[in-house]
This record gives C-alpha cells, sequence and structure tokens, in this order.
C-alpha cells in the first residue's frame, strides 16, 4: 500500500466538503444543515400556505384607507348617538365624559346619578385602549396586514359582544331614567364601545390620516376652517375633513332614528356589521408597492 503524500491528504477534506455541501443544497428545506437534526420550518413561498402567510406579512398600501376611516368615522356616530342617549354617557368622544367628571367633582348634575362614574370608566378604558393598540401595533407591525386585520377584529368582537348583551338584555334594551338608580351593567356595554372606540383613533395615527380622528370634530372642524387652501378645487385633507364631519353626524343621527323604529340593539348590530366588513376589506387590500405608486397628498 501506498502512504499518502501531503497533497493528498490536503485535498481529501476539500473534496469532503464539497460534497457535503453539495448534499445540504440538495436538500434544501429539508435539513438545515449536513447532519444537524435541526429541521427547517420555514414554509415553501410557492405552497399555498406560504403564499398565506406571506400575503398577511405584507405592508398594505394606506392610499384610499382614508375611506375606510371615514366608515369608521360613521360607526363612531352611531355608537355615540346610542350611548348618550341610551345610558348617558359617550363611548368615544371622551372631551364630553372629561367635561362630566370635571362636573361629578362638584355634584352636579344630580341627575342622572353616577353620571361621573359612567364618565370616569369610558375614559379610562379610552386611554388603556390606546396605549394596548399602540404598543401592540409597534411590536407587531404597524402597517402589517396581519396587524391590521387583528386590530379591526378585536374592535368587532368588542361590538358584537355589545349587541348580544343588549339583545339579550343582559343590560337594559330600554333607555335609562335619569332619576332612576344607576344600571352599573351599563358599564360593560360602555367599556367595549370605548375600547373599540380606541382602536379606531389609533388607526388613524398609524395610517397617517390625522385630519380623520373618526371619534372627535372639534379641532377637525377648526382645521377644516382655517385651511388657508379651503376653497381650492382640489384639496384631498378638505374632502376627507368634509367627508368625516358628514360621516359622524350621519351615524348619529341614524342612530337616534333607529331608536324610535327599532331595538336599542340595531344600531350596535349596524355598527358591528360595517367594522366586520372593514376587517375583512383589510384582508384583500392592496400590499404596499404592489400596481402604481402613489403618494397620499
Amino acid at each position: 500500500m501506498q502512504p499518502y503524500n501531503s497533497e493528498d491528504i490536503q485535498s481529501i477534506p476539500a473534496r469532503t466538503t464539497t460534497g457535503h455541501l453539495r448534499f445540504a443544497e440538495d436538500k434544501t428545506g429539508v435539513w438545515s444543515s449536513g447532519n444537524s437534526t435541526n429541521v427547517s420550518i420555514s414554509a415553501n413561498p410557492e405552497s399555498l400556505s406560504g403564499r398565506v402567510i406571506q400575503h398577511f406579512k405584507e405592508d398594505i398600501d394606506k392610499k384610499y384607507a382614508d375611506v375606510m376611516l371615514i366608515i369608521c368615522g360613521f360607526v363612531g356616530g352611531l355608537v355615540d348617538g346610542l350611548s348618550f342617549n341610551a345610558w348617558g354617557s359617550f363611548s368615544s368622544m371622551q372631551t364630553g365624559n372629561t367635561v362630566f367628571l370635571a362636573l361629578g367633582a362638584s355634584s352636579q348634575p344630580r341627575y342622572p346619578a353616577y353620571l361621573w362614574a359612567k364618565s370616569l370608566i369610558s375614559l379610562a378604558t379610552f386611554m388603556i385602549s390606546n396605549v394596548l393598540f399602540i404598543q401592540a401595533s409597534r411590536k407587531l407591525g404597524p402597517l402589517r396586514r396581519s396587524t391590521m386585520v387583528l386590530s379591526f377584529a378585536l374592535q368587532t368582537v368588542c361590538l358584537l359582544t355589545a349587541a348580544i348583551l343588549v339583545e339579550a338584555q343582559v343590560v337594559s334594551p330600554k333607555p335609562e331614567d335619569p332619576r332612576a338608580p344607576i344600571q352599573w351593567m351599563q358599564i360593560i356595554t360602555i367599556s367595549l364601545l370605548a375600547f373599540q372606540a380606541g382602536g379606531q383613533i389609533c388607526a388613524s395615527r398609524i395610517l397617517a390620516y390625522d385630519e380623520i380622528p373618526t371619534v372627535v370634530l372639534t379641532a377637525l372642524i377648526c382645521d377644516l376652517l382655517v385651511d388657508p387652501d379651503l376653497m381650492v378645487k382640489k384639496n384631498p385633507k378638505r374632502d376627507r375633513r368634509i367627508g368625516a364631519l358628514l360621516a359622524l353626524f350621519l351615524g348619529a343621527m341614524t342612530a337616534g332614528g333607529l331608536s324610535k323604529v327599532a331595538t336599542m340593539a340595531s344600531s350596535l348590530w349596524f355598527a358591528f356589521g360595517l367594522k366586520f366588513a372593514i376587517t375583512l376589506g383589510w384582508i384583500v387590500w392592496r400590499a404596499d408597492g404592489a400596481g402604481k405608486d402613489g403618494d397620499i397628498v
């Protein structure tokens, strides 16, 4: 037997390594490395599950997302119209609740009783909601499709739960008598509605449509009227503000009309249906960068 010379010895690892790497390449997607037992769990992007995963990991295109927020403004009007008319408290418009809370410090108004307590709970829930929605969005990716779907799905569940509670008469389906003792079960529905309202306004910030807050109008009206380009033919921000103003007004008016011809829960079911449609809309919404590029003005 001929002994190996130094050149043969040096060439053996090279050939072995080359073969080893070729095997790893041939087994892509099965083994993460040659003799490792760590199985790769990455989905094949060409498979159906891989495409679905990739679809939900994409960022959505913010263009035309203002339409969704204007619909949210209508939902805000529905919710606040119902909440104030039935329970004497706001669920979305926290300016009103802050005033009620401040009046409660001097025991005013005398009726309805404990108005300050309901306002305090609504305001606190709204603030907690803002923190949770924003922090979760930052960790998951604010514009990621899965984040938007999850956010609006949670808002939809809140509306569904509130509608079921009123429909099942766990919460009284009749407007509150201001002079009667407070019905503490109302706090559950008020909290649910305030929580989903926090998700709405956070979405308007995430989507960078600050001119559509979806839950308040005071600053919106001011910004609309002081706009130096108010009368210019093409002014997208002005158009969005007008749309948001009309949407919230029509939502509150619809809540009042439904309370006269249908049950209290009808407004909640309507709001649930709209929010559910928005959630489905984010699933099929165009991804960022797909199609023609267009900047938001």
